[in-house]
């Protein structure tokens, strides 16, 4: 018949169970409702997958509907069972059972008026409630018995927050510089010092300060003080600090003398001894 699309394996095509389909076409579901379960089916059946890990904005964008849309459907289509989710409300979604389906939704019941109620005369405060402030969902697998929880439930139990961990790191700064600063280095020297640590990304620690100290000790034994080797160590743009390094800039800046002559004496010698003055002020032996 030419009204007959036939099947071609290249383009893909979903394979149905004929008894899902029956309950497809007789299921009473809004229209967004069943836009959202056929595309729960085809990520699910038409892959043979048992349960998918989908969410509103995945199913939303095959749907084009918004999200809080297709979060009220899937929400309602687990309150009626036809479909199921395993684990919490970020769990897998699969397609229940038909023989579990709830295929028309039950009414709630109504409150009904006396004659002395005057209805029309009340006037209800609160806001009207949004469907997913209110919406029950049943939290349903094929491993757990049917379960009926509040939509703040669903979520699995968190795990017990752990205590902060305590800094390992103490502070260390100009107050713990000048606390403990044998060779009296000036504090502006001191400020200069942890500026230029904390450009390089260096720690200042009491390890690290203890070995300054050891190091501008051995300055000291050279000849050098506290003050010109931290000098020289800024100048020169050091992160670390050694008193091998400063010795040796230090002799290498140093003006070098200049070499003296192996004749020596001259000045001092007297030229015109033993020697005749002539009239005209010249001299002859």
């Amino acid at each position: 018949m030419p009204n007959i699309v036939a099947l071609h394996n290249p383009r893909g095509f979903t394979r149905m169970d004929n008894s899902l389909m029956e309950a497809l076409a007789t299921v009473d579901l809004p229209a967004r409702e069943l836009r959202v379960l056929m595309a729960i089916a085809r990520q699910t059946i038409g892959y043979q997958l048992e349960t998918k890990r989908l969410t509103a904005d995945d199913i939303g964008k095959q749907t084009n509907l918004r999200r809080d849309v297709t979060s009220k459907a899937i929400s309602h289509l687990l309150e009626r069972r036809i479909i199921f989710r395993v684990g919490g409300s970020r769990g897998d979604i699969g397609i229940a059972p038909v023989r579990e389906w709830s295929f028309f939704e039950e009414k709630q019941p109504s409150l009904t008026e006396t004659k002395t109620s005057h209805s029309d005369n009340i006037v209800s405060l609160r806001p009207p409630a949004s469907e997913t402030k209110t919406a029950h969902s049943f939290l349903y697998t094929k491993k757990e018995p049917l379960l009926t929880l509040s939509t703040k439930e669903i979520n699995p139990p968190q795990e017990p927050a752990e205590p902060p961990k305590p800094d390992r790191k103490t502070p260390f700064g100009m107050a713990q510089l000048l606390a403990d600063n044998p060779h009296n280095v000036p504090e502006q020297l001191l400020a200069d010092w942890l500026t230029q640590r904390k450009a390089k990304r260096a720690a200042v620690t009491a390890t690290v300060w203890a070995t300054v100290n050891t190091e501008l000790a051995k300055c000291a034994e050279a000849g050098i003080t506290a003050d010109d080797a931290i000098t020289e160590a800024l100048n020169s743009g050091w992160q670390g600090f050694k008193a091998s390094w400063v010795i040796k800039r230090l002799a290498e800046s140093a003006p070098v003398p200049a070499p003296q002559s192996r004749h020596t004496g001259f000045a001092d010698r007297n030229y015109t001894d033993g020697l005749i003055q002539r009239e005209d002020g010249s001299y002859a032996i």
